[in-house]
């Protein structure tokens, strides 16, 4: 019964990650599309979110299972991916970027008064 209770929390947690890594995956696109980025930049984004990525999994699967790799992890893995994206997906960036505006919007003002000011003193 021991046995199937730890694989029952190695599915969960599977399920979880999957969850956990697209949040922070639509964190950074919400930077991305606040902040532009060229083809080397995305590149090197990529590289670096899905190296982590791939580390904290690891390290989740070897603490887990003893880094053997079932299944039914790959499949509740990219399910949790799956239902994030379906449920929650657009309305997390949506949300992000709303908030991303709401702290810039009071830079982005005093930005425009120091411009405004600027192009006046220049005449």
């Amino acid at each position: 019964m021991e046995m199937i209770a730890g694989q029952f929390w190695y599915f969960a947690a599977s399920l979880l990650w999957g969850i956990v890594l697209m949040l922070f995956y639509d964190i950074l696109e919400s930077f991305r599309r606040k902040v532009r980025h060229g083809r080397i930049g995305r590149l090197i984004e990529d590289w670096l979110f899905w190296s982590v990525a791939a580390l904290l999994v690891f390290q989740m699967v070897f603490a887990l299972n003893n880094g053997i790799i079932r299944s039914f992890f790959v499949i509740s893995f990219v399910a949790g991916m799956a239902l994030y994206r379906r449920v929650a997906g657009d309305h997390v960036i949506h949300g992000i970027l709303a908030l991303i505006s709401l702290i810039l919007r009071p830079y982005v003002w005093i930005l425009g008064k120091i411009c405004k000011f600027d192009k006046k003193s220049l005449k």
